[in-house]
């Protein structure tokens, strides 16, 4: 595990130690997960995160019921 430190600017951006985005290919430009845990924040790759999500069958009622309350919780 790597364990490193980051500032956070007066805009609120983190930028990743450059063994962190080395370790997990992450580019300029591409997104990331920001979740919130009990033990804190973490920070997942997207494209790792939503691997797989598809591969079982989707309730679409049920997506659309968390996807509002993500909407809610996000909205400032």
């Amino acid at each position: 595990m790597i364990s490193k430190s980051a500032k956070i600017s007066s805009k609120g951006q983190v930028t990743l130690p450059r063994e962190i985005r080395e370790k997990y290919h992450l580019k300029e430009g591409e997104e990331a997960m920001i979740l919130q845990t009990d033990e804190g924040i973490l920070i997942k790759h997207k494209r790792v995160a939503l691997r797989g999500m598809l591969s079982e069958k989707i309730d679409i009622k049920g997506f659309e019921k968390e996807l509002e309350k993500l909407r809610k919780e996000w909205t400032i």
